[in-house]
């Protein structure tokens, strides 16, 4: 199956969601639950997944928690002000590695997540953050085939 999307926009949403998920555990506190939680009930996997344009390049990470956390309690603390952080850490690998896994095997992030949990992926950090981004497409493959 083919992606939905051009690999040209690749990069842009692999920066994106990890700033997503970066902001979300860093700044916002939330548990790898929790966000895995709100990031697949929002609609952002859904947009991304069909190709929207807007949702893969024409977004930041900070603007996509803004969406996925409007109508909450919290949507309140997200300051206009507050820039991304700009030093990618194991949080920002997360939304990296999805965005690729996503992108190259054209399956859901409902799929990958449910086989492979966001808490999982965090603790791979350390392992394979510096390998080749097949080597943790693999290991996540396996575990959904």
């Amino acid at each position: 199956m083919k992606s939905s999307y051009d690999e040209s926009y690749l990069a842009d949403v692999q920066k994106n969601l990890g700033f997503f998920f970066q902001f979300m555990l860093c700044n916002m506190k939330f548990s790898p639950e929790e966000v895995q939680k709100k990031f697949l009930e929002s609609i952002i996997p859904h947009q991304i997944e069909i190709g929207n344009p807007d949702f893969l390049c024409g977004k930041s990470g900070l603007e996509l928690a803004k969406i996925c956390l409007e109508n909450t309690d919290v949507s309140s603390q997200i300051s206009e002000s507050l820039s991304e952080p700009y030093y990618p850490q194991a949080e920002f690998w997360s939304g990296y590695v999805l965005a690729y896994c996503q992108w190259k095997n054209a399956i859901s992030f409902s799929e990958i997540l449910s086989n492979y949990s966001l808490e999982l992926l965090l603790s791979n950090y350390s392992l394979m953050h510096e390998a080749d981004i097949s080597k943790i497409n693999q290991l996540i493959m396996e575990k959904i085939i």
